[in-house]
């Protein structure tokens, strides 16, 4: 990530108080700084490692993880029982977002054997695969399968592929069939398993029950619509109910949005290109810019629509990041909101909370990213880091994480939360998720991404203020991206 207003924002220690305070598990971050060796992202990882299974077994493992940005309260929870099971400590190093992807990647370009196990985000894989253990070699390896059964058929298949698998040579592809997870299809294609994800994070709305349960409004909205209200199923109807909850006078509007200057921009528009039936990728495979498309533009324009013309946004929302977003939501200024965490109404709110689908246009795609736990290749004890991450990873040690709200990467634990007393106290948060992270779109797998990122929130930003039209601001940010890409040295036509 370059040192930019995001930056700022990230190492501000009030706004990250409040993001601890407000979201655990925030959404996934979005850059990788280029150190090295390491911005080409093309390098072979290497042949499958040779197992032994015989490494004398460590006192201790040494972990580097994120603080709040991947629910850091989690692992703790579950560390105790890694060591009072195995006998090996997990010596835990957390750090904030910046600081974190700094020395993630300072400690790989310098080939540290310090950390065995590293908290990876997907936005940098492409430029670290060259540096990460692959695993298919463990995963098909009984003798070190032996403190955790990794299941990998219980993994969501679009997080599995989207946080994990990569062709170490052309790291800006996708493994084309991502139906189930077949590790000799994975191998066999070039590709390789990198890491195992947790914490799963996708956008998700939320509205107010006791408004929208509340006879009076629902009476209201009748009369005045001609149907029920419910929440809005369609991007048609958000607009429809947006508006009968705006009400400037009882300082009450119909939703937020996140178009200030940061990747949450980026992520919301991504979300509605995806909607609107584009490449939620953004950039295709191919390099095309299919964010600069007639289905980017209608996006971009609903969204900026629901500020300018609509007016169903509360006063401020052109610079709102994920914490003013769920601040604003929390006071009681807004009906609806969209986010990627579990909220609370603020005290002085009386009200109640539920989760939905992000309404869909022609489909949905809602965005989502996830991070890994992934195996240092310059580790000394990498098949005991494996272990480590094969355990933290299993659906019975993210069953217990749900105590800490841990966004889970596994089938079967979104099935333990519907009966999970840890869980049962987000509501319907759990089943929503799950149902989201099922039918979301990633990024697009590029080693420069936060600088492309950056260009995309400039011109969202610039079509929510009214600034810019909205053609006009996908256009000029697919000029830049073009670009950027090439100064990568992507073979961009």
């Amino acid at each position: 990530m370059a040192v930019d207003q995001e930056s700022e924002k990230r190492n501000d220690s009030r706004r990250t108080m409040s993001r601890r305070d407000v979201m655990k598990g925030a959404a996934a971050g979005v850059a990788a700084p280029a150190l090295g060796s390491l911005v080409g992202g093309r390098s072979a990882a290497g042949a499958p490692a040779r197992i032994s299974a015989r490494q004398a077994k460590p006192t201790s493992l040494n972990m580097i993880y994120a603080t709040v940005e991947a629910d850091v309260d989690a692992i703790k929870l579950v560390l105790p029982d890694f060591k009072s099971e195995t006998g090996v400590a997990i010596n835990l190093d957390s750090q904030p977002y910046d600081a974190l992807q700094q020395k993630v990647f300072a400690e790989l370009a310098a080939n540290s054997s310090y950390y065995d196990v590293m908290i990876v985000d997907t936005p940098w894989t492409p430029a670290l695969a060259g540096k990460l253990e692959p695993l298919s070699g463990y995963l098909t390896n009984s003798a070190v399968n032996d403190v955790a059964d990794v299941a990998l058929d219980d993994f969501i298949e679009k997080v599995f592929y989207d946080t994990a698998v990569y062709n170490p040579k052309t790291t800006h592809l996708q493994f084309p069939k991502q139906d189930t997870i077949d590790l000799k299809a994975i191998t066999a294609g070039g590709f390789e398993v990198f890491g195992l994800p947790l914490q799963a994070n996708a956008l998700v709305a939320m509205y107010r029950t006791d408004l929208f349960d509340d006879p009076a409004e629902q009476a209201a909205f009748k009369q005045q619509n001609g149907k029920d209200l419910t929440f809005p199923e369609t991007t048609d109807d958000f607009v429809t109910v947006a508006k009968f909850f705006t009400r400037p006078d009882k300082n009450l509007y119909g939703t937020t949005l996140m178009p200030g200057t940061g990747d949450w921009a980026t992520d919301d528009f991504k979300t509605l290109l995806a909607a609107w039936g584009g490449d939620g990728h953004m950039v295709t495979e191919d390099f095309k810019m299919a964010f600069n498309s007639p289905e980017g533009v209608d996006a971009l324009k609903w969204y900026a629509d629901l500020i300018n013309v609509h007016k169903v946004t509360p006063p401020g929302v052109t610079s709102f990041s994920w914490d003013d977003a769920a601040a604003a939501f929390q006071q009681g200024l807004t009906a609806i909101s969209m986010n990627y965490h579990t909220t609370a109404l603020g005290p002085t709110v009386e009200g109640k909370i539920a989760y939905a689908l992000v309404p869909k246009n022609k489909t949905r795609g809602p965005h989502f990213g996830t991070w890994m736990l992934s195996v240092n290749k310059f580790s000394k004890n990498k098949e005991w880091a494996y272990r480590a991450v094969s355990w933290l990873t299993s659906g019975k040690t993210q069953t217990k994480m749900l105590a800490a709200q841990l966004h889970p990467s596994r089938k079967s634990v979104y099935d333990a939360a519907k009966t999970d007393p840890g869980a049962s106290k987000f509501g319907n948060f759990y089943d929503i998720l799950g149902q989201s992270l099922a039918v979301g779109v990633g990024r697009p797998r590029l080693t420069n991404y936060g600088a492309v990122d950056k260009e995309i929130w400039v011109a969202v930003n610039n079509a929510a203020t009214g600034a810019v039209q909205p053609a006009d601001a996908l256009k000029s940010a697919a000029d830049k991206v073009t670009q950027l890409l090439k100064q990568a040295g992507y073979p961009v036509s």
